[in-house]
């Protein structure tokens, strides 16, 4: 006891030395968040959620969900500022209750989630050859790149890791950083007879170099490279995930009235198949994708057409191999089939136009097409369609990305699957028939959402 008590004492000196030492400094503190949440109606009650990341998300969303971030720069010495971050999210399962507690089975009407998404510290300046760059070690967003309209992030590889943030290269800023993820996965032996639950441990390495191309544009030049290892007692599994890499080139461009991205992707390896709509960050671990390759473009941004008529848009092409190639038996030894091919079309416009200063018509239309070619040469195909017209609230209509914003709206969506060239059935409601079968390709859904950001 008396230990513990001098050692606290010897605690208590330290900070209390520490704050007298720089009392002249007056910490920023941080507080940010998001949320949206609203009430939603559909056929059969519920509102449904569909291909967001396809077809856009206003009047697509039928979730709460919010995240609050607290910091605070909790001391300066010389010129290095040492700041603390934090961020916890809370998302329901859908489910309009008054109740809704974070414990219980998914399957729980009044089940919420909350988790803990970042916590790390971040060194600003402490490299005395070059005082603009930052170290950071713990759980962070990283460099998370996103559409706003799709909801879509099709660069993001959060997590725990460490790094070093804007050094000084030429005209522009490096960042470089290790992450890492563990993933439970399933192995099996070489007779397939036997399956093994293993874990997976992979090894992020990034870096990223973003520097001015011209006035008002500049070039962001990427890559992450993913070690994955598996458990070294399974090590002899036949199905063994090989490492991953993601390449990133994106050039954005500001203009008067607006700005433009366009990006290009190369996934290769066991991550190929986030090309469509992923981020690139799941592996695949069943051994299956191991040689694929995946290519992507991004073309997005907002456009003034007039002072009260103005528009967000993207267009997303995707197209890989080398996916899911299965394994055969051929003379007693395994050799891989012909892979399948995959291609992804999406595109999203959300024009709008400003009534009075605090209000504004909405409108978001969507569209997407995905075809499969399988090795037998049939083809698995997928397309949707989204109508919104909403009306907006929001202190400065004016301005897109003026939040909060209040809407009033009204959606239409439709879809339609088929597998092997035959037609299936899609239910896009939460409605079934008497006799218990769903075929509903179509749902007229209207609510009220908020959507906040600060």
């Amino acid at each position: 006891m008396k230990k513990i008590s001098l050692i606290a004492a010897a605690m208590f000196a330290a900070v209390t030395s520490m704050s007298a030492a720089h009392a002249d400094y007056t910490p920023n503190i941080y507080f940010n968040g998001y949320l949206r949440t609203g009430v939603f109606h559909g056929k059969g009650g519920q509102m449904t959620k569909f291909n967001v990341n396809k077809v856009g998300r206003l009047g697509n969303e039928n979730d709460s969900y919010g995240e609050i971030a607290l910091g605070s720069d909790i001391i300066k010495v010389d010129d290095t500022v040492w700041t603390v971050n934090s961020r916890f999210t809370v998302a329901d399962n859908k489910h309009n209750q008054d109740w809704q507690s974070t414990d219980g089975d998914d399957s729980s009407a009044n089940h919420n989630h909350l988790a803990l998404r970042e916590l790390f510290v971040n060194a600003k300046g402490v490299l005395d050859w070059d005082k603009d760059a930052s170290v950071w070690v713990g759980k962070r967003f990283y460099k998370r790149e996103d559409i706003h309209i799709t909801d879509m992030y099709y660069y993001d590889i959060s997590g725990y890791g460490a790094g070093l943030d804007g050094l000084s290269v030429g005209s522009g800023k490096l960042d470089l950083a290790w992450i890492r993820q563990d993933d439970a996965a399933t192995s099996y032996s070489d007779n397939k007879n036997t399956e093994y639950d293993t874990f997976v441990s992979v090894n992020k390495l990034d870096a990223r170099y973003n520097f001015p191309v011209w006035d008002n544009a500049n070039l962001q030049i990427a890559d992450t490279y993913y070690i994955a290892e598996r458990d070294n007692k399974y090590a002899h599994l036949r199905n063994e995930v090989k490492n991953a890499n993601t390449f990133d080139i994106e050039l954005n461009i500001g203009f008067n009235g607006g700005w433009n991205k366009t990006v290009y992707q190369w996934m290769h390896g066991s991550n190929a198949d986030g090309v469509h709509y992923g981020t690139g960050n799941w592996l695949d671990y069943t051994g299956n994708h191991n040689s694929a390759n995946g290519h992507r473009l991004i073309n997005t941004g907002d456009i003034t057409i007039t002072d009260n008529f103005k528009l967000q848009h993207v267009e997303n092409v995707a197209w890989s191999s080398g996916l899911d190639h299965n394994d055969v038996k051929k003379d007693n030894k395994y050799v891989r089939s012909t892979a399948d091919k995959k291609s992804t079309y999406s595109f999203v416009i959300r024009p709008y136009y400003q009534l009075t200063k605090m209000t504004r018509l909405i409108w978001e239309a969507g569209a997407y097409y995905d075809v499969t070619k399988n090795e037998d040469g049939t083809k698995n195909k997928e397309k949707g369609q989204k109508l919104t017209m909403a009306y907006g609230i929001t202190p400065d209509a004016s301005n897109m990305w003026s939040r909060p914003e209040i809407r009033l709206f009204a959606s239409y969506i439709h879809g339609t699957v088929t597998e092997n060239d035959v037609r299936k059935d899609v239910n896009l409601t939460n409605y079934t028939n008497k006799d218990g079968s769903v075929d509903y390709n179509h749902n007229f859904m209207f609510g009220v959402q908020v959507e906040a950001w600060w």
